[in-house]
């Protein structure tokens, strides 16, 4: 049963706050895999030469904040976190905007905002504004950063996440039905056939279906909720602070967010700081064979991991990991599609809590259990994975942020292809081409043009939401554009190098401070 009402007045947000001293770059502050400090590649072969222009700008302190609310324990365990550390704040609070951007109107959507601050966390510091897009609830990025390494940024700012409209605490959307969605989550997957074709068919009309759905529950507005309008929020939230320029982290989509953001509003940016981007202003075939190649190889990654430390997927887990999922394709693990294992394995390793070895055990022994046949644990971590991953609003936002949609007639070869070139990824890629068969696209980005400050680009080689290769994409990007940057490597397991790395946490810092980012180089891991 559909939902009539999706766009409202006012909905309450959430922040975090901490205080901390700032620390220096040379050495990386305590919490989980903290290792030695950043290591620098004196040859350079990206981004470019320092830039002899003026300094950028300061980012603003607030002269006119939010009403927040203090909110740690209802936030941690809302994301079903057992605590935050000692000193870690998390603060609620919420704004509006217009549902149009730019255009004038008396109907507008809620934006939530959490704010995280440490009892270290210098009182007059800057706000930086950080948002993960479609691929998880900002809060919930922000509860990675603030309960781990990334915990190190706070020394020097507080951090304020900001829910993309539609998802998290931002107006929420429920316009489709349970099958529809359910349908769309699993790729087409029925027990009743493990046949390619079928499952496209099954796509393509739960797409047509939910986007009539859709469109019935949200028009005329079931095109507002772009990237672009994604960065219009930001904007609103800027106006509210009455400070002229934001500094901004964009974690995975995110990314997308925060370059579309300088692309909008160039004037208004202090500090760019991109970690693991997704694709940006790519089309649909191409965003979802570079994040089908990087999550492949952040699935391989953890493989060898996995295997150097004896753990419980035996003696080749990628082996292991590829015949659950041809059991799952066939039907033959009780009715849980490859697409929700696929889902549950990736959301483990990115928001799992602990240092790298705890991360390997408790992703493999998820799945060791699961393919003995205990099952119970591996459907808790598919139900938990949907609602962090695989809201109405994410997947409304995906397909109007969808440029050149696949037709059916070619998911066919590629569900080959890429079945071949990225063994653990590539058929649930292809396939996921089809969700927003039917959807309708709103506006493009702009393209990467002159950027207004020098950026900070984290990849993160063990990401296995978008994995490294848009990264590289969007990297080669900056150089076509011209634009002075610097990229930090960091090969670890987790969602967000900011959130996993206090080094990278301490660079972040420095380049607040500065405005120059550090120099080319790694993270230890």
């Amino acid at each position: 049963m559909r939902r009539a009402t999706v766009i409202r007045r006012r909905f309450r947000l959430c922040a975090v706050a901490t205080a901390v001293t700032i620390g220096t770059l040379a050495g990386c502050s305590a919490g989980p895999d903290p290792g030695p400090d950043l290591v620098i590649e004196q040859n350079d072969p990206g981004g470019q030469p320092p830039s002899t222009a003026a300094a950028p700008p300061p980012v603003g302190v607030p002269a006119t904040d939010l009403d927040w609310s203090e909110c740690t324990d209802e936030t941690a365990a809302r994301f079903g976190v057992a605590g935050l550390p000692e000193g870690i704040t998390l603060d609620c609070a919420d704004y509006t905007n217009s549902v149009t951007p730019g255009v004038q109107s008396i109907e507008t959507v809620a934006v939530a905002a959490v704010r995280a601050r440490s009892s270290a966390t210098p009182a007059d510091a800057p706000p930086l504004v950080l948002t993960s897009g479609t691929d998880l609830e900002s809060a919930r990025t922000l509860v990675s950063l603030a309960g781990g390494a990334g915990a190190a940024l706070l020394a020097g700012n507080p951090v304020v996440a900001i829910d993309r409209r539609g998802t998290g605490g931002s107006t929420p959307l429920d316009c489709m039905t349970n099958l529809e969605r359910n349908t769309l989550l699993s790729n087409g997957f029925s027990n009743a056939s493990d046949d390619n074709a079928e499952r496209e068919r099954r796509l393509v009309e739960a797409g047509a279906s939910a986007s009539d759905g859709c469109t019935e529950t949200l028009s005329p507005h079931q095109v507002q909720f772009t990237t672009n309008n994604a960065a219009a929020d930001l904007e609103a939230l800027r106006v509210r602070w009455g400070v002229e320029h934001l500094g901004i982290i964009g974690v995975g989509n995110g990314g997308a967010v925060a370059l579309a953001y300088a692309g909008l509003y160039t004037d208004n940016v202090a500090r760019l700081i991109l970690d693991t981007p997704a694709p940006y202003g790519a089309n649909a075939q191409t965003s979802a064979q570079q994040i089908a190649d990087g999550t492949n190889a952040a699935l391989r990654t953890f493989s060898d991991q996995c295997r150097a430390l004896s753990c419980s997927l035996g003696a080749d887990p990628a082996a292991t990991i590829a015949g659950l999922l041809d059991r799952a394709r066939a039907g033959d693990v009780d009715g849980i599609s490859d697409t929700d294992i696929l889902l549950a394995l990736t959301t483990t390793i990115a928001l799992a809590p602990g240092d790298r070895p705890a991360v390997i055990k408790t992703t493999s022994d998820l799945l060791s259990r699961a393919d003995d046949g205990t099952l119970g644990p591996l459907r808790a971590a598919i139900g938990q994975a949907r609602l962090l991953r695989g809201s109405d609003g994410q997947l409304l936002s995906r397909c109007n942020d969808t440029t050149e949609p696949v037709g059916q007639n070619q998911v066919g070869e590629l569900l080959t292809q890429w079945s071949q070139q990225y063994p653990l990824t590539g058929s649930n890629a292809a396939l996921g081409l089809l969700r927003c068969s039917g959807f309708p696209s709103g506006d493009t980005t702009p393209s990467l043009g002159e950027l207004p400050v020098p950026v900070l680009v984290l990849r993160g080689g063990g990401d296995p939401i978008n994995g490294p290769v848009a990264t590289d994409g969007v990297g080669g990007g900056l150089v076509g554009a011209g634009a002075e940057f610097s990229m930090l490597t960091w090969d670890g397991l987790g969602y967000s190098v900011i959130a996993h790395s206090d080094c990278a946490g301490q660079a972040a810092i420095a380049y607040t401070l500065s405005g120059a980012p550090p120099t080319t180089g790694a993270c230890p891991a």
